[in-house]
C-alpha cells in the first residue's frame, strides 16, 4: 500500500475548527504527524501535516475543501465594512449573526449600541477571502435591512489579530512575483515549522522570518543593474589564466582560461546567471573555445546553483548529487534530520532561482591514494591541466571536493577555508544570515575544524615547495579573494577590480 506525505493549511474561522477539521482528517485513516496552530502568531490559520494513503490524502483533502477549511491560496484578505439598518424588533442581531454563519463571514468587527449617536446603525466589518460570497451574503441580509456599503480598506486592521502568514506570504510575493500558490503554501508551511519549533525552544520566530525576507530581498536588489563583482585576473603560465568572481550574495565562480577550452569551478547562484554571462562577455569569456568540464564543489546553491543553464559536462560527488536531490543541505549530515537546515535549503534555493542540472557525471570513489589525510578520488588532465580531486570529510557538507593543480600551483579550498577578513562588509553581513537560521554553516561544526587543520597543512607544504621555483600556492577560497599565504594568514593575491554592467 502507497505511503505519502500531506500537509494542509486550515483556516480558522471559530474555536471549534481545528476540532471538525482534525475530525474530518481521522475519518479518513490518516495520520496527523504534525499540528500548529498559535494564535498569538495568527489566529486564523493552521498548519497539519498528515501521512497516510494517497487515497486517504485525497479524501481529506476533498472533505476540508468542502467545509471551507482548506486554504489553495495565501492571499491577505481585505476587510470589508457595511452598515445595517437595524429595526427596534427582539431577535434582529441574532437574525444578521444567524446570516453571517451561514455565509461564513469572518467577522472582526461588530459594533451597536441603542443608547448611541446612532442608535439603529449595525456597524460590521468581516474579511474578505472570496468576493463571490461576500456579495451573497449582502444579498441575503438587504433582502430583510437596508444596507449601507463602506467598501474594502487595506487590509491592515488588526482588531481580531495579526495574521501573520497572510501578510507574510503577500511579501514573500513581494520578492518572487507571482508565485504558484501551491508553492508559496509549501514555504508558509516550512516556515511555521520554524516558528514552531523556535517557540517551543523558548526562542522567537519573528527576527528569524524577518531575516528570510533580508535574504531574498538582498538577492532581487544585487541582479540587474544592481549587480557587482569583485574581480581577480591573474596570469598563472604565458597561456593560461585563472579568473576569480565574487558575486554580490557571497560564493566565487573561478575559470580556468586556456586557448584549447575553459573550466569553470562552482557557478554561483541561479539568480546572478544572465548577469554572471553578461560580464563573461565582458572578460571575452562567453565564446570558442567553451568550458569543456564545470565542477561543482558541493550542493549550497550559492556554489551549484546555476549549473543547469550551462552546456557543458558537469562533474561532482555522489553526496552532492543526493544534497541537490533531495534540497536539504544537511543531507548524510548528523544534522540530516534538523527542520533549519531544511528550511534553510528550501528557502534560499527559491530566493536564489537554483537552476540545477538534469544529470551530472559522478566522481569515482576513492582510488586508495591519500592527499596528505584525504582521499584522493581521480586525476585529469585537460586542456594543459592537470588536476586532482580530493574528497572532504564532510564538515562543511557531505559530498563537498576540493580540487588541486600541483603544476599551476592553484588550490580550491571551497568552503573549508575562508578569506572571511578581507570579505566587503556587506558580504559578510549577508553571509550572517546562514548563521543566524542554522546556527552553523558546517554540518559538523566540530569535524571542519580538523577539517580545515588538514587542508591548510596541505597549502603550507604546497607553498613552501613552491617558493623554491620563485613560485606561491594561491588558495582560492569559496568566499573571499583569491590568497596566499603570509606567516599563516591568508592576503588577497594581485588586483582587485570591481565589475558594474555597463563598465
Amino acid at each position: 500500500m502507497d505511503c505519502k506525505n500531506e500537509f494542509f493549511v486550515i483556516r480558522i474561522p471559530d474555536t471549534g475548527s481545528i476540532h471538525e477539521a482534525v475530525g474530518i482528517i481521522a475519518d479518513t485513516g490518516i495520520t496527523v504527524t504534525r499540528c500548529h496552530f498559535n494564535r498569538s502568531i495568527d489566529p486564523k490559520t493552521s498548519f497539519l501535516s498528515v501521512r497516510g494513503t494517497s487515497e486517504g490524502c485525497q479524501k481529506a483533502m476533498t472533505a476540508l475543501s468542502l467545509k471551507g477549511y482548506l486554504q489553495s491560496e495565501i492571499r491577505y484578505p481585505k476587510t470589508f465594512r457595511f452598515t445595517v439598518i437595524v429595526p427596534d424588533i427582539p431577535g434582529t442581531l441574532h437574525r444578521i449573526l444567524m446570516i453571517l454563519d451561514e455565509y461564513k463571514a469572518e467577522i472582526t468587527s461588530l459594533s451597536f449600541d441603542n443608547r448611541g449617536k446612532n442608535p439603529d446603525r449595525l456597524h460590521v466589518a468581516v474579511r474578505v477571502h472570496d468576493l463571490s460570497l461576500t456579495n451573497k451574503l449582502i444579498d441575503a441580509i438587504q433582502v430583510h435591512y437596508k444596507i449601507e456599503i463602506e467598501g474594502y480598506d487595506s487590509g491592515d486592521d488588526d482588531s481580531d489579530g495579526c495574521l501573520f502568514y497572510h501578510r507574510y506570504a503577500e511579501r514573500v510575493r513581494e520578492i518572487l512575483g507571482e508565485t504558484a500558490d501551491p508553492y508559496l503554501l509549501n514555504l508558509l508551511n516550512q516556515f511555521s515549522h520554524i516558528a514552531q519549533q523556535l517557540t517551543e525552544y523558548g526562542k522567537e520566530y519573528e527576527g528569524t522570518l524577518e531575516q528570510i525576507l533580508q535574504n531574498g530581498r538582498r538577492l532581487a536588489e544585487t541582479t540587474g543593474n544592481g549587480f557587482f563583482a569583485d574581480v581577480q585576473k591573474i596570469q598563472v603560465t604565458s597561456h593560461i589564466w585563472l579568473y576569480c568572481f565574487q558575486l554580490p550574495g557571497g560564493g566565487s565562480i573561478f575559470i580556468i582560461d586556456t586557448p584549447t577550452g575553459r573550466i569553470m569551478v562552482d557557478t554561483g547562484y541561479g539568480i546572478y546567471h544572465y548577469d554572471v554571462m553578461k560580464m563573461f562577455k565582458h572578460y571575452d569569456l562567453d565564446g570558442a573555445p567553451g568550458f569543456s568540464r564545470i565542477i561543482m564543489t558541493h550542493g549550497d546553491t550559492d556554489h551549484c546553483g546555476a549549473a543547469g543553464y550551462f552546456n557543458a559536462p558537469i562533474w561532482t560527488h555522489e553526496g552532492t548529487w543526493n544534497v541537490i536531490k533531495t534540497n536539504n543541505r544537511a543531507y548524510g549530515a548528523c544534522s540530516e534530520d534538523l527542520v533549519y537546515e531544511q528550511v534553510y535549503t528550501v528557502m534560499i534555493n527559491l530566493f536564489a532561482r537554483m537552476h540545477p542540472p538534469d544529470k551530472v557525471n559522478l566522481f569515482p570513489p576513492p582510488t586508495g591514494e591519500k592527499v596528505g589525510d584525504f582521499p584522493l578520488l581521480c586525476r585529469f588532465d585537460e586542456n594543459g591541466i592537470a588536476g586532482e580531486i580530493i574528497e572532504g570529510f564532510g564538515g562543511h557538507q557531505h559530498g563537498m571536493v576540493y580540487l588541486l593543480c600541483r603544476e599551476l600551483g592553484l588550490l580550491f579550498t571551497s568552503d573549508t577555508i575562508l578569506n572571511l577578513k578581507h570579505l566587503t562588509p556587506d558580504r559578510s553581513e549577508y553571509n550572517g544570515f546562514a548563521v543566524y537560521l542554522v546556527r552553523s554553516v558546517n554540518v559538523n561544526p566540530d569535524l571542519v575544524k580538523n577539517e580545515r587543520k588538514d587542508l591548510m597543512k596541505i597549502a603550507q607544504d604546497l607553498d613552501t615547495e613552491l617558493q623554491k621555483d620563485g613560485k606561491r600556492l594561491i588558495i582560492c577560497c569559496g568566499h573571499g579573494p583569491l590568497s596566499i599565504l603570509n606567516n599563516g594568514d591568508l592576503i588577497p593575491y594581485g588586483t582587485i577590480e570591481q565589475y558594474h554592467h555597463d563598465t
